[in-house]
């Protein structure tokens, strides 16, 4: 059985030596110094999963995402952000950027593969039947989102808050259901306010869903119909 492959653009040394070699004993590991060359290997070398630093040398890591999640070839290829950037704003910036996760350094290894683990599970698991409701149509095979038959570019974490919500359209989906669905294992670790920075996004990406995602003071959001 083949190995997944994983994708490192990190510029300090150490560090990527470090993962490198941890996660060599699991995955196929691919290195990149540079967000350029890091872009370059994901397009050609076709990574199931991307670990990108924000502050790199001559592209930054947010630069760098934005143009993997409009690339055709890379949009749906998961990218999680490994870096020492971690305040509400810098998590928010990157999440904003297309990032379908957001690990703080200093990191614990043990965390990080188990995020690595669920993401890669999470593109695999088996899909259900289309979701329809309206103008919206949620395709689960092809993870792929239409409204009015347009396509939205969509981070497979936003994809799935969109489907958690939609498939229980009508109802009150509390902020609990929707870590556990979305961040399954890592939903004791997630903060809430990550959802909504997501549920902005959605808005932002479709507006026409600003009113059918309603949110519900104190307790989640609701897929108005």
């Amino acid at each position: 059985m083949e190995k997944p492959r994983i994708l490192i653009i990190e510029d300090n040394v150490d560090t990527r030596r470090f993962l490198e070699a941890m996660l060599a004993k699991e995955f196929e590991v691919i290195v990149a110094e540079n967000g350029v060359i890091g872009i370059d290997y994901a397009r050609n070398k076709q990574p199931d999963i991307i670990l990108l630093d924000i502050m790199l040398p001559i592209l930054s890591g947010y630069d760098a995402c934005s143009l993997l999640k409009k690339d055709e070839k890379t949009s749906r290829i998961p990218v999680l952000f490994l870096t020492a950037k971690n305040s509400i704003a810098d998590i928010t910036h990157g999440l904003a950027a297309g990032a379908d996760d957001y690990i703080p350094k200093p990191f614990d290894y043990k965390e990080l593969l188990a995020r690595i683990k669920t993401r890669l599970r999470k593109s695999t698991d088996e899909v259900a039947q289309p979701i329809v409701i309206g103008d919206l149509k949620i395709d689960q095979a092809n993870r792929e989102v239409l409204f009015a038959g347009k396509r939205a570019q969509l981070t497979l974490t936003e994809f799935d808050i969109l489907r958690c919500l939609a498939a229980k359209a009508g109802a009150v989906v509390s902020r609990d259901e929707i870590l556990n669905d979305v961040w399954r294992d890592d939903s004791q670790k997630t903060n809430d306010r990550t959802i909504d920075v997501h549920i902005r996004a959605l808005r932002r990406k479709i507006p026409s869903l600003t009113k059918h995602i309603i949110s519900i003071y104190g307790v989640g959001y609701k897929y108005e119909l």
